[in-house]
């Protein structure tokens, strides 16, 4: 499994060995436009252009607005599974899941979250 660091050491991105990406942002990071841009590239790159499962973890993670914004519309995923422990990552996961173009939902534990997009690959 390829993983990349992505913003500045901020977060780590690779493909698991299920098929899905998985988007792991340091606690305590800040993330901006220019962050989210470029992890929506290397997910690109890593999925070969294909739209996989993403499970981002944001546990105490702050983002910008305009990050929310990119995330939001990015197309380059099937589903979003979020991860995070406070009443800020709920707020940061409601708003990125407002599209209706693939299923999103929010988890406060890793365990779930991968169960529910394991969920969406069966039959």
């Amino acid at each position: 499994m390829e993983e990349i660091l992505i913003a500045g050491g901020k977060g780590r991105l690779s493909v698991s060995g299920a098929g899905f990406l998985h988007l792991l942002w340091t606690p305590g990071s800040q993330v901006n436009l220019d962050d989210a841009m470029k992890s929506i590239d290397k997910m690109q790159c890593l999925s070969d252009g294909r739209a996989l499962p993403l499970l981002v973890e944001i546990s105490d993670v702050s983002m910008s607005s305009a990050a929310r914004d990119v995330f939001e519309r990015a197309k380059a995923v099937s589903a979003v599974a979020i991860v995070g422990s406070t009443v800020v990552d709920k707020v940061v996961s409601a708003y990125m899941g407002r599209h209706d173009f693939c299923p999103h939902a929010y988890f406060t534990s890793r365990g779930e979250a991968l169960d529910w997009l394991d969920s969406l690959a069966s039959p």
